[in-house]
């Protein structure tokens, strides 16, 4: 529960990229490139992978899943390796782990925590800076947005959040959060798929 939470809590094995990222000289130009591929973007089909790292942990913790996104504020992410399933439809959250859904109020205020954070990481919103400081940097494969929390709410469990975007593509396949104590999440994306025809029955049932 506590790693959905933290997705939330997005957009993975470690990559290992050998090229430093540099600050961008023109951040708005790359901003305005990922807020247009947003707006064109209806709906994402993707895999994921999940790694934790912890002093929890004597090594790694690793999960896997897909997820689907519709526009306006519908996602379904699976996380099949642990049985934990997460709906989204609008302002109704639904959650369950290994077949049953969780109704208590700890589970209902992470319902609420989620909704907020992946509506916003998968349709764009971030973007305006309304909860995030962004910083832009680059290498020759991708964009990095270094986002820092601004609201007391988020930065209670979170210090900052690193998201990867392909300079061809201007899709999301890397997304890290840290959480207070330095533990990481990390997500990578794969067999991504956008503006396909999703049902929306994928939003409201199991």
């Amino acid at each position: 529960m506590r790693h959905l939470m933290l997705f939330c809590l997005f957009l993975i094995p470690t990559l290992v990229f050998s090229q430093e990222f540099k600050s961008v000289s023109n951040s708005s130009a790359i901003k305005s490139s990922i807020e247009k591929k947003h707006k064109e973007t209806t709906s994402i089909r993707a895999d994921f992978s999940e790694k934790v790292i912890s002093d929890m942990f004597k090594d790694p913790q690793t999960g896997y899943g897909n997820f689907l996104f519709k526009k306006e504020n519908k996602v379904r992410w699976d996380k099949t390796s642990a049985q934990q399933l997460i709906l989204i439809n609008g302002d109704n959250v639904k959650m369950y782990e290994k077949g049953k859904a969780l109704n208590n109020p700890t589970s209902q205020r992470v319902a609420q925590q989620i909704q907020g954070m992946m509506i916003s990481m998968l349709s764009g919103n971030f973007l305006n800076e309304k909860d995030f400081s962004i910083n832009y940097e680059e290498n020759s494969k991708f964009y990095k947005l270094n986002l820092t929390p601004k609201s007391p709410r988020l930065s209670k469990y979170m210090s900052k959040i690193e998201l990867l975007f392909s300079r061809t593509s201007l899709l999301m396949e890397e997304m890290t959060m840290t959480e207070k104590g330095n533990q990481k999440i990390i997500y990578t994306f794969k067999n991504v798929q956008t503006n396909q025809p999703i049902d929306d029955s994928k939003f409201t049932t199991k």
